[in-house]
């Protein structure tokens, strides 16, 4: 059983994607605090020049978790839809996914994680990637860092799980072998596309990828 756990993010980049889609169960964690200047509430498109932020303005409450936050006002709605639009109107995939960020973009949503888990959850729908997808908020977790990790990954069965390579920083790995779980290292790489306008860009959200490449080619990507 391959356990992945990250933060809910907006918008994420694609190598978040593919972590997920080398999982069985995906938890995400929307029970920790929530970070500010990270990259919960906003990520990077490209624009005509260069890449910019599309952040989304959450309640300034210090000490919330990313479950507790809210969007704050309606403004942001239509500076989102039409930055995409200014963006990536003109490329390949634009029409296949124009549809669900009108929706998204004109629903009553207010919660940061809620906006967060429904572009995840249309995204692994479109691209038909099978993974369970868990609340962090819905288990009974206990401990910190390392301890967290571990405590998540009993609950949730994992016989692996995958990680980045920064965690290794503070995982105890003995930990997890007395358990009998196995932490897999998954690099973080980006994947490699012709883009509509032809300049090359690091870091930028998946969207970006999604309007520019076909379907198969992301597949390929997350399951490669």
């Amino acid at each position: 059983m391959n356990v992945s756990i990250h933060q809910s993010q907006y918008l994420p980049w694609a190598p978040y994607f593919k972590k997920i889609a080398s999982s069985d169960v995906f938890v995400v964690m929307d029970d920790v605090q929530y970070q500010k200047n990270g990259v919960q509430n906003r990520n990077k498109i490209a624009g005509r020049d260069t890449d910019f932020w599309l952040t989304l303005p959450v309640s300034s409450e210090f000490g919330e978790k990313i479950s507790e936050k809210n969007i704050v006002g309606d403004k942001w709605k239509k500076k989102h839809l039409s930055s995409l639009k200014q963006c990536y109107s003109k490329c390949p995939g634009w029409p296949e996914h124009q549809e669900f960020f009108e929706q998204l973009y004109s629903s009553s949503i207010t919660s940061l994680n809620e906006i967060n888990l429904s572009f995840i959850r249309y995204f692994l729908r479109y691209y038909e990637i099978e993974v369970s997808l868990v609340l962090m908020s819905g288990l009974e977790c206990k401990g910190e860092k390392s301890d967290l990790v571990l405590d998540i990954c009993r609950q949730t069965g994992a016989t692996n799980y995958i990680s980045g390579f920064g965690s290794k920083d503070y995982l105890v790995e003995s930990d997890f072998n007395r358990s009998g779980i196995d932490i897999l290292y998954l690099e973080a790489i980006p994947p490699t596309y012709e883009r509509f306008k032809g300049d090359k860009l690091a870091g930028l959200s998946v969207v970006d990828f999604m309007f520019n490449a076909d379907k198969t080619a992301v597949v390929d990507y997350l399951l490669g």
